[in-house]
C-alpha cells in the first residue's frame, strides 16, 4: 500500500475560510497516510494560506499550491457571471494535463464546501481495473440529473469523492478531448459541467462505491427526494458529508434553510482562525436579503395598486364613452373597468414580485 495519499481540492481568497474546516477535517480523519494536498487556484498564495500550512505541518502532510489561470480558461469554458459554479471550479478539466505533477499517477477530488468524517484510505486504494475514474453511486444525485445524463448517452459521474487514474487519462486522451466533450455539454446542457462531461467521457468506464459508504449530499432537495432518516442513517456510514446547494446557496456558513450535517460542520469550524467571518459574512448575507425584500414590498403596497389601478381606470373612462352610447351600458362598463383596473394593477405587483426573486 503506497503510503502517501494524492487529494484536489479548489478554493480561492473568497471562499478559503470555508476551505479550511473541509482541509482541518481531512487532515485530522486521515493520519494513517502522508497527505499532498493539491490546492488549484487562481490567486493564492502560501501567505494567504498560512492557517491551512499550520495545520498540515501539525499533521504531518503537505499542501501544494497549483495556479489556475482563470483567463486562459474563460476562452474554453461557458460560465455565465450568475451561474451557481465559479470559473475556478472547472479547473478540474486542466487538472490531469496541465495542473499536476508528472509523479502524479492518482488522485482524489474533495470540495470546499465538505466535511471529512473518516478514513479516505479504503476508497483511495480501490483498483481502478479498466476505469479510468472511481466514485459514489448514482443513487445519491438527483433524478433529473441521471435522466440528462442517460439522454445524452453518459454515465452519472458523482464529482465530490471522485478518484482519477490520471496516468490513463493522460494515455488515452488529450485536453482536447476533454474540452471536445466539454462542447457536447454546452449544446445540451448550456453551459460547462465537469460532472457532465466526465460522465460523458469516461462512459462505462466508471467504478461505483456505494452511496451510504462513500458521501452523502445534503441540501433541500435531497432531503425531499430521499427522506430526512436515510439522511441522517447514511451520516453515520459515509466518508464525507457535502454541503452542496442551488440558487439560495444555502450553505452550513449560510443557513438559508437547515440540513442535519451542518451541526458537524459547525464542530470541526469552533477553533477555525476564520470563525468570526464566518458569523460577520453571514450577518452580510442576510442584510442583503432583508433589503432584498424591502425593496419587494415597495412594489406591493396599498398606495400602489390604488394608484396604479386609478390610472388605468381613467384612461378606461376616457376611451370608454367614444364606443358605448347608451347610459345604462355605459356605466356598467365602466364598474367592470373599475374592478379589472384593480386586477391588473394586483397582477402586475405579483408579476414584479416574480421577477425580483427569480433575478
Amino acid at each position: 500500500m503506497n503510503q502517501t495519499m494524492n487529494i484536489y481540492i479548489t478554493t480561492g481568497r473568497r471562499n478559503l475560510k470555508y476551505a479550511y474546516v473541509a482541509i482541518k477535517s481531512l487532515f485530522q480523519n486521515n493520519r494513517e497516510r502522508e497527505i499532498h494536498l493539491y490546492v488549484v487556484s487562481e490567486d493564492l498564495t502560501p501567505e494567504d494560506m498560512k492557517y491551512e500550512m499550520k495545520l498540515a505541518e501539525e499533521y504531518g502532510h503537505y499542501i501544494h499550491i497549483l495556479h489556475f489561470d482563470e483567463e486562459k480558461a474563460g476562452e474554453y469554458i461557458h460560465i455565465d457571471k450568475k451561474d451557481h459554479w465559479p470559473i475556478g471550479t472547472m479547473s478540474s478539466y486542466w487538472l490531469f494535463h496541465e495542473l499536476l505533477p508528472e509523479e502524479v499517477d492518482r488522485i482524489m477530488v474533495i470540495e470546499s464546501d465538505t466535511v471529512i468524517v473518516g478514513s479516505l484510505s479504503e476508497i483511495y486504494d480501490m483498483d481502478f481495473g479498466d476505469a479510468y475514474a472511481i466514485c459514489p453511486d448514482p443513487e445519491h444525485k438527483p433524478v433529473n440529473h441521471r435522466n440528462f445524463m442517460e439522454r445524452i448517452g453518459g454515465d452519472t459521474l458523482t464529482f465530490v469523492l471522485s478518484m482519477y487514474n490520471v496516468s490513463k487519462i493522460r494515455r488515452d486522451f488529450t485536453l482536447q478531448d476533454i474540452l471536445n466533450a466539454d462542447e457536447q455539454v454546452k449544446q445540451k446542457a448550456g453551459y460547462s459541467q465537469m460532472e457532465f462531461t466526465f460522465g460523458l467521457l469516461f462512459k462505462d468506464r466508471i467504478r461505483y462505491v456505494p452511496g451510504e459508504a462513500s458521501c452523502i449530499d445534503e441540501n433541500e432537495r435531497y432531503v425531499e427526494e430521499l427522506g430526512y432518516d436515510y439522511i441522517t442513517e447514511c451520516e453515520k456510514t459515509v466518508k464525507i458529508l457535502h454541503f452542496s446547494s442551488y440558487k439560495d446557496y444555502s450553505k452550513p456558513w449560510n443557513p438559508v434553510s437547515i440540513m442535519p450535517g451542518y451541526a458537524v460542520w459547525w464542530q470541526y469550524a469552533q477553533d477555525s482562525p476564520y470563525y468570526k467571518e464566518y458569523f460577520e459574512e453571514q450577518w452580510k448575507l442576510y442584510d442583503k436579503v432583508k433589503q432584498e425584500k424591502a425593496d419587494i414590498m415597495k412594489n406591493v403596497t396599498h398606495r400602489n395598486v390604488l394608484l396604479c389601478a386609478f390610472l388605468l381606470f381613467v384612461v378606461c373612462a376616457v376611451i370608454t364613452p367614444f364606443f358605448v352610447e347608451r347610459s345604462l351600458l355605459l356605466g356598467v362598463v365602466l364598474v367592470l373597468e373599475a374592478v379589472l383596473s384593480v386586477g391588473a394593477s394586483i397582477l402586475v405587483r405579483y408579476i414584479s414580485i416574480w421577477c425580483r426573486r427569480k433575478h
